[in-house]
């Protein structure tokens, strides 16, 4: 079983990498890491640093689901990840902000539904860099 969710979840970010890239979106890291949080995707759309949380489930677990499965701890680690990403970036954005990528996988292992929700979570208002 986890091994399931754990394959299901590097098949999404892949998916939702793709998606990304499509309109846009250039991906700067994958997976990254600082202490115990993990960001998902780092995108970079115009001067927009982009923190993207991938959510992939099967069909049976789908659309506002997936958002709504980012619970409040896991918004504060995100958060401070995110930060430390930023704090450290090569160059300036002029905005930081969550995008949650929801991918519906099908029992097939085809790409179902791609949801995908701009702007949300809080990183923080006029955050120093």
């Amino acid at each position: 079983m986890a091994s399931d969710r754990l394959e299901t979840g590097k098949w999404g970010e892949a998916e939702a990498a793709k998606y990304l890239q499509g309109r846009g979106y250039r991906i700067l890291e994958k997976r990254w890491r600082y202490g115990r949080g993990e960001i998902d995707l780092i995108a970079r759309v115009g001067r927009v640093l982009v923190f993207v949380e991938v959510r992939a489930r099967t069909q049976e677990e789908t659309g506002m689901g997936l958002y709504y499965s980012i619970g409040r701890r896991k918004w504060g680690v995100l958060r401070r990840t995110a930060l430390a990403y930023a704090r450290g970036c090569s160059w300036k954005p002029e905005a930081l902000r969550y995008d949650v990528v929801g991918i519906e996988r099908g029992r097939d292992g085809s790409l179902g539904q791609v949801h995908h929700w701009q702007d949300v979570g809080a990183i923080g208002d006029r955050v120093r860099l």
